[in-house]
């Protein structure tokens, strides 16, 4: 029998050559988890950020509607303020939230008003969403004209705000505020339109808001070293925003930041009425996402003689 030549010889891989091959495939593994990983946080954040335009959306097209009912003619009235959601402590100042209350059609509230002939009193507040924290949410209220007390009563909105009567339209809200723009083109962040009255109505009321939902809220980033109560730099941890805000709350901080995630630089400490303060590793850092539109009252404001 004719022995087999070296080049028929069948060869297995050696030692150095497995290893070499193992590591390569976990190079690639890792090249694919990372890959995987981007893309699934890229989809997150577009999904969140999906979601919160949505939400957004529906608060305001209902904002609208109320709106597009406001009475203009005599009786019609509107009052664009603050209340005062809690006092102010030696650590900070009192915390007042943003509220519009007006007049309108009872079409746009048939809970309130079943005939939709009448007119009903509509009211949107943020309104704290506990004892502790600075989350608030978007809550709109509505009862009718002829209720005994009527929603321009301070004692009685505050009796209204302490109650769960309301329609809950966003959560999770850390900031907003109502701006009014009248016909003659001035803004107001304050306005007073008494019933029976020359005053022309708002021609644009704008909403804005600063809010966290999903993974934004219940997971925030967090600091990953403390931070003093002068210190300019932050180092985070935790997954990115779609982007990163102008304002964070750390705690119950509001810090003006700059820069980009996960190093920001807090350009401005204590803002929005709050005070510097040390945080320990570990404290949570809202980022919140802003949203703004605005609504446009018939008539362009201009207040009906009849």
């Amino acid at each position: 029998m004719r022995p087999a030549s070296d080049a028929s010889v069948r060869r297995g891989m050696t030692l150095v050559e497995v290893v070499l091959a193992l590591g390569l495939f976990g190079i690639l593994a890792a090249f694919v988890v990372g890959i995987v990983d981007s893309v699934l946080q890229l989809w997150q954040t577009g999904e969140r950020r999906g979601r919160g335009d949505l939400e957004f959306a529906v608060a305001m097209e209902r904002l609208r509607s109320d709106l597009a009912g406001l009475v203009p003619g005599p009786g019609g009235w509107l009052v664009l303020d603050t209340w005062e959601a809690s006092p102010a402590t030696e650590t900070s100042a009192a915390w007042r939230l943003p509220r519009l209350r007006f007049l309108a059609d009872g079409s746009v509230a048939p809970e309130a008003d079943p005939t939709g002939r009448g007119g009903v009193e509509v009211c949107w507040a943020l309104v704290p969403e506990g004892v502790s924290g600075r989350m608030a949410r978007l809550v709109r209220y509505a009862q009718p004209s002829t209720a005994q007390r009527s929603f321009r009563e301070e004692t009685w909105m505050r009796e209204v705000f302490a109650g769960e009567e309301g329609l809950v339209v966003l959560d999770g809200v850390l900031h907003g505020g109502f701006r009014a723009t009248l016909p003659d083109g001035s803004e107001h962040d304050e306005l007073l339109v008494p019933p029976d009255s020359p005053l022309d109505f708002p021609a644009r009321v704008e909403l804005m808001v600063e809010r966290v939902a999903g993974l934004a809220r219940s997971r925030p980033p967090t600091l990953d070293a403390p931070v003093g109560a002068e210190d300019g730099s932050l180092v985070l941890r935790g997954s990115p925003p779609p982007a990163l805000p102008e304002f964070a709350l750390i705690e119950s901080e509001w810090v003006r930041l700059a820069g980009g995630f996960p190093r920001p630089r807090a350009i401005g400490r204590g803002e929005r009425g709050t005070l510097p303060t040390r945080h320990p590793a570990g404290s949570p850092v809202f980022l919140p996402a802003t949203f703004r539109a605005a609504a446009w009252p018939p008539g362009g404001g201009r207040r009906s003689p009849w």
